[in-house]
């Protein structure tokens, strides 16, 4: 039986929810999620409990923040998503924490923002900052919604300064994009690809959001990853450990780590992932 390599990353999104209030507590019927908003708990702040969860079974991953800079536009819905609960790099919070994991073990890479697919300057620029923040250099980009030209994004990232990117992946369903399953050297860029394997809210999606068949379907995929001797490219979400907000999505990691402990896994950061010759 072959090795099992698994890769775990995280895209931080967001830290904190705001008009998840209205289009999903209020419009679904949530009402218990509401007392968020008046005790000064932080729904969406959930590193320590990540954290804790990969150490538990000896796992470090990669974790990806974002820099969003587009303006907020009250009567364009996208923009919601996109300037709404938006963070900064500068915020002495997330660079605290930013610095933390970096110094116990995690990898931190950049999260593109939505435009800078198609954005040397603005690639370069949030690359700078989240070095500044850091302290060192970084070596690895996921764009955010995976959004990506091929091989366009790929050459700017490059010239940014990024050796890998970790985005080839589906927005909708798991598995692999184009069948593209093992990590490869791009020939017109030079960037180290990563493909994805999971993101969790596909997973859920495609299980009609029954933890069960969620964790099932995980690790089919983990089966295939071994046989096939490639990487379990893992993408969860870092506010959606919140097992009130997201009943089951907590507990089908945790699953899948015991698994890869059971299974003496070897646990990789994006930067040190191999590409066969």
């Amino acid at each position: 039986m072959n090795e099992l390599n698994v890769c775990l990353t995280h895209d931080i999104d967001r830290v904190r929810k705001t008009y998840q209030y209205i289009t999903k507590d209020l419009r679904m019927g949530r009402w218990s999620n509401l007392g968020s908003l008046f005790t000064g708990e932080k729904p969406y702040w959930t590193f320590e409990d990540m954290a804790g969860l990969e150490s538990k079974y000896g796992a470090r991953s990669t974790i990806f923040f974002l820099h969003e800079t587009i303006s907020f536009e009250p009567f364009n819905r996208d923009s919601w998503k996109l300037s709404l609960g938006r963070y900064s790099l500068r915020e002495p919070e997330i660079g605290e924490i930013i610095r933390c994991f970096d110094e116990n073990g995690w990898e931190i890479g950049l999260h593109g923002s939505y435009r800078s697919f198609r954005d040397g300057p603005l690639l370069k620029m949030e690359k700078k900052v989240l070095e500044e923040v850091l302290g060192k250099k970084i070596f690895g980009i996921r764009q955010h919604y995976l959004n990506l030209d091929e091989p366009d994004t790929w050459i700017l990232q490059k010239q940014a300064g990024f050796s890998y990117d970790a985005t080839l992946g589906l927005r909708y369903r798991t598995g692999y994009k184009d069948e593209r399953m093992a990590p490869f050297i791009d020939t017109a860029s030079g960037m180290k690809i990563i493909p994805l394997t999971i993101m969790e809210c596909c997973l859920f999606r495609e299980m009609g959001q029954d933890k069960q068949k969620a964790l099932k379907r995980a690790i089919e995929w983990m089966d295939h990853a071994q046989e096939q001797n490639i990487y379990y490219t893992i993408l969860w979400h870092q506010h959606k450990f919140n097992e009130k907000e997201f009943p089951g999505y907590r507990w089908v990691y945790e699953e899948i780590l015991k698994e890869c402990k059971r299974r003496n896994a070897r646990f990789w950061l994006c930067r040190d992932v191999r590409v066969d010759p």
